[in-house]
């Protein structure tokens, strides 16, 4: 019984190990929150106890970090042109509260950063809608900025048009 129990312990052992590897693995490729490499541990069909057991070590010894992964997604997704809401959205995906991103959201979202990257992405947008304005404000909401920065890129288009 005693063997029993310890080749137990260390197949449980090999497979937090393997975990591990997996888990080195998928941070090779990019940066994932907590709850993503939970999910994609249990996908690969580790056990809970693995699963729980490889995401403490990864947090203890900082190859995972919520935080890090937040700012770098959101300063990604603000270079492709993504607004607040939208990127809000993504984190609550990913299972982080931007309750607990540091500076949040002052250090990431200035209205007139995020004016000029609606501008930008409505200047891009083409439709043939019979109201090209509204379609353009649904093209933005989608893009995630608020209807209040839609509003006033539309506005200041409309203007530079007429120009």
């Amino acid at each position: 019984m005693r063997n029993g129990h310890r080749k137990g312990l260390g197949a449980r052992a090999g497979n937090a190990n393997a975990a591990m590897d997996s888990l080195a693995h998928l941070l090779r490729k990019r940066e994932r929150s907590v709850q993503e490499a939970r999910k994609r541990l249990r996908e690969k069909g580790y056990e809970a106890e693995a699963v729980s057991c490889t995401v403490s070590r990864a947090l203890a010894c900082g190859l995972l970090d919520d935080e890090r992964f937040a700012r770098g997604y959101i300063k990604g997704k603000l270079s492709l042109g993504w607004g607040r809401r939208r990127i809000e959205q993504e984190l609550y995906r990913f299972g982080i509260a931007t309750k607990n991103i540091e500076g949040y959201p002052d250090a990431f979202f200035a209205d007139d950063e995020q004016l000029e990257a609606a501008l930008i992405a409505s200047s891009k947008h083409r439709s043939r809608s019979k109201n090209p304005r509204q379609a353009a404000y649904r093209f933005l909401v989608s893009k995630g900025y608020s209807s209040s920065i839609a509003s006033a890129a539309l506005r200041m288009t409309e203007v530079l048009q007429v120009s």
